[in-house]
């Protein structure tokens, strides 16, 4: 298994996140996101960086090949997403993402975290109960799972400032 750097991201990532979205395939395909057309895209991407625990997964050239985020929903709570390059999935990528980020949201104060995914995405639904993951409701169309926090595996390590990449993207 090839090691992917895990490092925070935000606004200054918004181009190098476009251009992995821009080649991510299924769009659409977890419950409408990452959305289909370009525009709605980037708007979400956009609101997506304005949320203060954001991951991100590195190739060997620095290019992002995935992307974590959690969006707080009540005091102590807080909804994630994993979106990992197909080229890249099988290769335990989103279970570092997720980790990384539920390891961050844990050291930020939130207890709990969720995740709703499509119940025939069999490969979701295997990576969130890999990371620990629980099914709370679940019906022909979605499946709800959470999370609590601090996990026991979490290492509590700080996150380590990524190098400045801004020279490898034009």
């Amino acid at each position: 298994m090839t090691h992917f750097p895990i490092g925070p991201i935000g606004p200054p990532h918004r181009g190098p996140l476009i251009e992995m979205y821009e080649r991510f395939d299924p769009l659409g395909g977890a419950l409408g996101l990452p959305p289909r057309t370009a525009e709605a895209r980037r708007a979400w991407i956009g609101n997506a960086l304005g949320h203060p625990i954001n991951v991100a997964a590195f190739s060997q050239i620095g290019e992002i090949v995935g992307h974590c985020f959690l969006v707080v929903d009540k005091p102590g709570s807080a909804e994630m997403a994993v979106f990992v390059h197909q080229a890249y999935r099988r290769r335990g990528v989103g279970a570092a993402l997720v980790r990384a980020a539920l390891e961050w949201g844990g050291t930020a104060g939130l207890r709990r975290g969720r995740a709703v995914t499509a119940s025939e995405n069999e490969p979701a639904l295997r990576l969130l109960t890999s990371c620990g993951f629980g099914v709370t409701q679940s019906d022909h169309f979605v499946t709800d799972m959470e999370i609590d926090l601090p996990v026991a595996w979490a290492t509590r390590e700080t996150f380590q400032p990524l190098p400045d990449l801004s020279c490898c993207w034009v």
